[in-house]
């Protein structure tokens, strides 16, 4: 088995087209000219069968699972699926927020949604929501109770860690649904990877 250890250092200065490098906590790369970017080592977590949550009220974990994040670093992170429930008692709205021991210094994100009851089809009221807290956002209308709803997702976001930790995307039943609760669907996943050094603003590449 071969294994190429790269060392971490300052990324050369001017960039040079062909140059493959390591600055902790990126790897870089120069296709053309001087025009360098980031290579992205993503952390990678996906569903291969459905999660399903007893009916609650508490905060979720999205997949079962969190990443363990670095301190003092920048990521990027996308989630992409479906959640669904086929019954229930109780009316209710759907919430995302950030679970985990990872201490944040900033974090934005946008979610895209649909509330539909056909699983696939496009219908009116595909929201966006835009938030910059970890702490619970709403971003569903009422699901209604003994109710069919699919709702299918995008949220993608960049967040700046603090003390190091785990981070785990989560979503909360305003009211427990009832019936059988909700299900992560398979197929679902989430993809994170490093930017840069917390603390000011991440630059790699020819920005001026």
């Amino acid at each position: 088995m071969s294994i190429l250890v790269l060392t971490s250092d300052t990324l050369s200065s001017p960039a040079a087209a062909g140059q493959i490098e390591y600055s902790s906590p990126i790897y870089a790369a120069t296709p053309i000219g001087t025009q360098r970017g980031i290579v992205p080592t993503q952390q990678y977590y996906r569903l291969e069968s459905a999660r399903l949550v007893a009916s609650t009220a508490s905060a979720v974990s999205m997949f079962g699972v969190g990443a363990t994040l670095s301190a003092s670093t920048v990521y990027e992170f996308e989630i992409s699926g479906l959640l669904n429930k086929t019954d229930g008692t109780t009316a209710h709205t759907l919430g995302f927020s950030i679970g985990g021991t990872a201490t944040l210094n900033n974090l934005r994100y946008n979610i895209i949604e649909v509330d539909n009851t056909t699983g696939s089809s496009i219908s009116a009221g595909t929201g966006i929501i835009s938030s910059s807290t970890a702490s619970n956002t709403t971003f569903t209308t009422s699901t209604g109770a003994n109710t069919t709803i699919f709702v299918p997702f995008l949220i993608k976001g960049t967040v700046s860690i603090n003390a190091g930790g785990t981070f785990i995307p989560q979503y909360t039943c305003s009211s427990a649904p009832g019936g059988s609760g909700w299900t992560t669907a398979i197929g679902t996943y989430i993809r994170i990877n490093p930017l840069s050094a917390s603390g000011a603003n991440t630059s790699v590449g020819t920005w001026s």
